[in-house]
């Protein structure tokens, strides 16, 4: 799983959507990409990290 992404969302009031193809092992590749973007507005860079939750199963 790489573990930087482009994201990407055309208007304030939507939800970042993920950009096929533009995933990244490290930061100063997904920058470096970044920089050859014709229009950066609308797009940024996010980092997938796992989230921890608990549930109850039992009282």
């Amino acid at each position: 799983m790489k573990r930087y992404v482009f994201q990407y969302k055309k208007f304030r009031y939507e939800t970042w959507q993920l950009v096929p193809g533009r995933e990244y092992d490290t930061l100063e590749e997904a920058k470096a990409a970044f920089e050859t973007l014709p229009v950066k507005e609308g797009y940024r860079i996010a980092e997938a990290y796992v989230q921890v939750r608990y549930k109850a199963v039992a009282v």
